[in-house]
Parts: C-alpha cells; sequence; structure tokens
C-alpha cells in the first residue's frame, strides 16, 4: 500500500492535450472533497473554489493566462482563490500575506494528486492576468485567484517524465 501511494505520486505529470470526455459529477465531488482535507494553519481553510465548465468561459479564462488554450479543452476548470482576510484574523499579516497562500497551494497538491489516483490529468496554472480572471469569474473584494487547474482524461499517454534535480542539489543537513 505504501509503495502503490509513492508509486502513484511519483508518477503524476502535467497535463496540457484532454480528451472531451466528461468528468462525472460524483468524481469531482470526491476530488473537491479530498482537497478540502489539505493543512491549514489555525485550520482557517482560507480558499475558495470555483468550478468552470462553461466552454465561452473557460475560453476567456484561457485567454488571461496568456492564450493558454489548452485550459478550455478540459471539461472541467477550477479557480482557487485565496481569502487572505480569513488567515489574517488570525495571524496578522503574515495570515495574509504567507499562510493563506501557503494553505491555497496545499489545496491545489491535495487536488492534483486525487485527480491522478482517479485516472485523471491536470496541470497547476499559475501564470494569469488576476485582474481578468477575477473580473471573469466575479471575485468578491479580498479574495484573490491564485491557481488554476484544468481537469480531464488526458488524451495522449505522456511520452516521459520531466526530470527533477537530484537530492544532493537541493537538500542541506543543518544548514547551508
Amino acid at each position: 500500500m505504501k509503495n502503490d501511494c509513492l508509486d502513484l505520486i511519483k508518477k503524476r505529470y502535467s497535463v496540457r492535450k484532454f480528451s472531451p470526455e466528461e468528468l462525472p459529477d460524483e468524481d469531482l465531488e470526491e476530488i473537491l472533497s479530498t482537497g478540502i482535507r489539505a493543512p491549514s494553519g489555525g485550520n482557517r481553510q482560507p480558499w475558495r473554489i470555483v468550478v468552470v465548465k462553461d466552454l465561452e468561459r473557460q475560453e476567456r479564462l484561457a485567454i488571461a493566462a496568456g492564450e493558454q488554450t489548452f485550459l478550455a479543452q478540459a471539461p472541467v476548470l477550477l479557480v482557487v482563490c485565496a481569502v487572505p482576510y480569513e488567515s489574517a484574523e488570525r495571524y496578522g499579516e503574515r495570515g495574509a500575506t504567507l499562510y493563506a497562500l501557503q494553505d491555497t497551494a496545499a489545496l491545489v497538491q491535495n487536488i492534483l494528486l486525487a485527480s491522478h489516483i482517479l485516472g485523471y490529468g491536470t496541470c497547476w496554472i499559475g501564470a494569469f492576468n488576476e485582474d481578468l480572471v477575477s473580473k471573469e469569474i466575479r471575485i468578491p473584494t479580498g479574495m484573490r485567484p491564485v491557481a488554476m487547474i484544468p481537469i480531464g482524461k488526458p488524451a495522449t499517454e505522456q511520452k516521459g517524465r520531466t526530470s527533477r534535480r537530484p537530492l544532493r542539489e537541493v537538500i542541506f543537513n543543518e544548514s547551508f
């Protein structure tokens, strides 16, 4: 079991080509319910998720993401928003500027892994015009879009794994 889980995590990759196959509501609900199990500072859960299925809205969001048109190929596009003031209520400025983003990143990672485990492909998108995205989905004042995640069945098999730096380049014991 342990090795199966670790192998699944290691095999996850970013998908940028999706098949037109629908994402059943029960799978989406499982993905989202797993996502919100992410840890958050003080259990503030400073996140909101907008589920976008409308193709025209997805296309406008893809334009806001620098013409990353594959965002509109997936049957579902999630826009994950941070709610900094909810973290700030307990942790002040550090909560607003750091914890809300860390917590939201943990949520995104859970969504990516849950999707992969269920056989769906995803891609973590952080490059987009926040103002355009905020206007498109009418994000309330005080919230911030921090990620978009297309979810769907991969159209093609991954040809090869992306490389990672060796541990010796990124791990330091006790200090730098």
